[in-house]
């Protein structure tokens, strides 16, 4: 789930703002219906560059900023708390495989 702040990479080109694939921005602002999100997105100085309302196939959440923020969470579970998240992960990757295959 998206959410306010959260750093996002965007799934396609916005030619007409000058945004490639990939480039990340910042959630500003998210709709109660959870698909639309407004982005703010900055140039290369640090200055603010765009201001945009994306859907939700848009964007996704930045990989490494979650699994960064996953890690920090672990840190404070109590060991048995730990081996269900690992299964549970682990169910999670058999999901996808089955998905895909």
């Amino acid at each position: 789930m998206i959410k306010e702040l959260d750093i996002i990479t965007l799934t396609r080109d916005l030619e007409e703002y000058g945004l490639t694939k990939g480039r990340r921005g910042a959630v500003v602002h998210c709709y109660s219906d959870g698909q639309g999100f407004e982005v703010e997105f900055v140039d290369n100085s640090g200055e603010m560059s765009n201001v945009l309302t994306l859907e939700r196939t848009d964007i996704q959440l930045e990989r490494t900023i979650v699994q960064e923020q996953v890690i920090e969470l672990l840190s404070y579970l109590p060991e048995d708390l730990l081996a269900e998240v690992r299964d549970f992960a682990e169910f999670l990757k058999q999901k996808q495989q089955r998905k895909v295959g």
